[in-house]
């Protein structure tokens, strides 16, 4: 004998609405950080690339925070200020240090807030 009810299967609209809401914050918020987290390759890329600069640890603090400004600045990156970037020197050795962070609105009155930090310590040959 048949009791008259029967098992629902699946989700109710209540459920679905819950995921797809799911699914969209997480996506803004991937849209957000994304693009973030991308430019802070390139302030590391540029930091590398010091490396490869010959006799860079004979070039002052000055001319080597400016060396980096210009090339965040081809690569547009623009979050970084030039105070953010810390080059000290001593015989033979220098250290690059980029500390900084980016804010971004998320929704209503909800930022995101993401800190960074690279150094560098470049020798001289």
């Amino acid at each position: 004998m048949e009791s008259g009810l029967k098992k629902q299967k699946g989700m109710t609209l209540t459920g679905w609405m819950t995921v797809i809401a799911l699914i969209l914050f997480f996506a803004m918020l991937g849209m957000k950080i994304g693009p973030i987290y991308l430019q802070n390759l390139t302030v590391k890329d540029v930091v590398e690339s010091l490396k490869d600069e010959p006799l860079i640890t004979k070039r002052s603090s000055s001319q080597v925070k400016s060396m980096i400004m210009k090339r965040l600045d081809i690569n547009s990156v623009y979050d970084l200020k030039s105070d953010n970037v810390t080059v000290k020197k001593s015989p033979g050795i220098m250290k690059v240090s980029i500390d900084y962070q980016v804010q971004k609105k998320l929704v209503g009155n909800m930022d995101i807030l993401v800190t960074f930090s690279d150094e560098i310590e470049l020798i001289s040959n």
